[in-house]
């Protein structure tokens, strides 16, 4: 069960350094009304909310049947979910930063590995567990969704000239 609850972990965050590099030409997407920027961050909503979804419903039927490793009841949704918003807010940052697919890759993995091995093992509480990751990766989200915005800026200056 430990390897089967990790699947939707390393899922989402492969699936989200895909989607978000998927598209290298912002200059394109600059031309659009909607900009670089709504595009990402509607990618990574999607992405996102598919893959909360599926360790939802995953975590809840394992629950029920009481095969959740380290089951402390209801709370314990938190590990799953808080895993994948982790990883996607921090892939996010790097997709914006990097614009590669190898890299945020290998970023997601870096993260889960991180997660998976060095940080859940010492922490057990499940809320303490992950409020603080998960605030390091809103505030790497919130960064993130900055830099687009100087993308967009920079374009605009570029196509102006």
């Amino acid at each position: 069960m430990m390897a089967l609850t990790q699947v939707p972990v390393i899922a989402a965050g492969l699936s989200t350094a895909f989607v978000l590099n998927g598209d290298p030409i912002v200059e394109l997407t600059e031309s659009t009304p909607t900009g670089w920027r709504k595009v990402q961050v509607t990618r990574l909503l999607i992405i996102t909310g598919a893959f909360l979804a599926a360790a939802g419903l995953l975590f809840i039927g394992l629950h029920l049947m009481r095969l959740w490793p380290r089951d402390q009841g209801w709370v314990s949704i938190i590990t799953p979910v808080g895993s994948i918003f982790i990883v996607n807010c921090l892939v996010f940052l790097i997709a914006v930063l990097t614009m590669s697919m190898p890299t945020s890759s290998l970023a997601s993995i870096a993260i889960w590995l991180f997660l998976c091995f060095i940080w859940d093992p010492y922490i057990t509480d499940p809320v303490r567990q992950r409020l603080v990751p998960m605030i390091i990766a809103a505030a790497g989200a919130i960064f993130g969704w900055k830099i687009c915005s100087d993308a967009e800026r920079n374009v605009v200056k570029v196509a102006a000239l």
